[in-house]
């Protein structure tokens, strides 16, 4: 794939399931999210999801649909507050975004990108590169169309 136009930072608990489910429950929407994506081919997808920390990348591409499963590059590094890692500036209380922003500047500098994610306050106040789900109901059908716009928005 040529270099990417957008990243996309993917939760899993609270956005392709809710955040507290049954094992059927679990990856329930990311449909949903897909087939936005599969009209987007410009985007790649980078998990930010905790289960970066107990899953294989194996594991963690087994939910994804056979023709998106490539599409996913990489997972967010783990940066503690205090570890020596390099913090973006002003980014150091809003842990999720730290690690997006610090993902990105190794791995795609000045790549455009959003996330998806269920808990607004890991992520600066107004952040417009969020797109927030309800943690009881995760990424719905409703939400493809704001997650296109925003995708788009990023693209040039």
């Amino acid at each position: 794939m040529n270099a990417p136009s957008c990243i996309l930072f993917l939760d899993f608990d609270g956005v392709t399931h809710p955040e507290v489910c049954t094992k059927p429950e679990l990856f329930q929407a990311l449909p949903h999210i897909e087939e936005v994506l599969r009209g987007l081919p410009q985007v790649e997808i980078v998990i930010s999801s905790a289960w970066r920390l107990q899953h294989t990348m194996e594991e963690l591409l087994q939910p994804f649909a056979a023709d998106m499963a490539p599409r996913v590059v990489g997972v967010t590094p783990c940066i503690k507050r205090f570890s020596g890692d390099w913090l973006p500036n002003g980014l150091e209380d809003f842990s999720r975004e730290c690690e997006c922003v610090s993902w990105l500047r190794k791995n795609r500098p000045g790549a455009h990108w959003l996330a998806i994610d269920d808990i607004d306050h890991w992520f600066r106040p107004g952040c417009s590169d969020l797109l927030l789900t309800d943690p009881t109901e995760g990424f719905l059908p409703g939400d493809q169309t704001r997650l296109a716009e925003m995708i788009l928005e990023r693209l040039p």
